[in-house]
């Protein structure tokens, strides 16, 4: 009796780490991508040194939750998000707006397939639980 409470208490655990990872990788995920967004509105409407600003926020912000981000989800499309971000302040300076608004989008667009990628289902939940 002991080991089926232990099994459901541990496929509990499980699941409620899943489902709080995933909320929680989705909302960050989300603010990026709103942050992102908004970075692509100011090169199209503000000066340089105004989107330079924004941009260095957008920056601070991932480094300030990289870790915990790569925590969450070992996935190579991280390694590439963080490129395109961490990138993008060189772009500001060495590149025109053009590039600097694709790099954005293609950010935007990482940002998505990492969320898409990441849903949680029950080969995740279990995947979890064999793990735990």
């Amino acid at each position: 009796m002991k080991r089926v409470i232990i099994a459901v208490v541990l496929l509990l655990s499980a699941v409620s780490v899943s489902v709080w990872s995933n909320i929680t990788f989705e909302k960050n995920m989300k603010e990026f991508s709103s942050m992102l967004e908004n970075l692509i509105v100011h090169s199209e409407k503000t000066d340089g040194e105004i989107l330079k600003t924004e941009t260095e926020k957008v920056v601070d912000a991932w480094y300030a939750s990289s870790a915990f981000l790569h925590s969450l989800v070992a996935h190579e499309g991280m390694d590439e998000l963080e490129k395109i971000i961490t990138s993008l302040p060189l772009i500001i300076e060495h590149s025109d707006r053009e590039e600097f608004r694709n790099e954005c989008i293609k950010a935007v667009n990482q940002i998505d397939n990492l969320i898409d990628s990441e849903k949680l289902n029950i080969g995740n939940v279990l995947f979890i639980g064999v793990m735990i």
